[in-house]
């Protein structure tokens, strides 16, 4: 199995690319309702899962109302929790590689989620 990415009955589960934010967006925006502008529970997209060329889902941490970093995912497969879990695990990898305290001292998620935020709902 490959650290960058790796497949579960035709799914493939890699790191969130820049050229993969619009169709994470569109994701998002589904399973919400049609929202405008984006928030910080938008959180920060780390995995996604692709069947075919299609984004089918993606994993994400974001700051509960406690100010806890919390993962979860979003899938169009809905019934497959398969998913879900492996996107969240995916997630947690990539998180812990590049917020190396996220669990003592979150301030540094916190600004890169803003930030991102911010960045997408000013540039898309």
């Amino acid at each position: 199995m490959n650290e960058q990415s790796h497949k579960t009955r035709g799914v493939e589960f890699r790191k969130v690319y820049l050229s993969d934010l619009s169709a994470v967006m569109r994701l998002h925006q589904l399973s919400q309702g049609s929202i405008t502008k984006l928030t910080a529970d938008f959180g920060l997209p780390l995995s996604i899962a692709i069947n075919g060329n299609e984004i089918i889902g993606y994993g994400f941490a974001a700051i509960n109302q406690l100010g806890e970093v919390t993962l979860n995912s979003h899938c169009k497969v809905v019934e497959d929790l398969s998913i879900g879990y492996t996107l969240e695990e995916q997630a947690k990898k990539t998180l812990h590689s590049t917020f190396e305290n996220v669990g003592e001292d979150n301030a540094k998620f916190k600004s890169s989620v803003l930030r991102l935020v911010d960045w997408l709902n000013n540039c898309y």
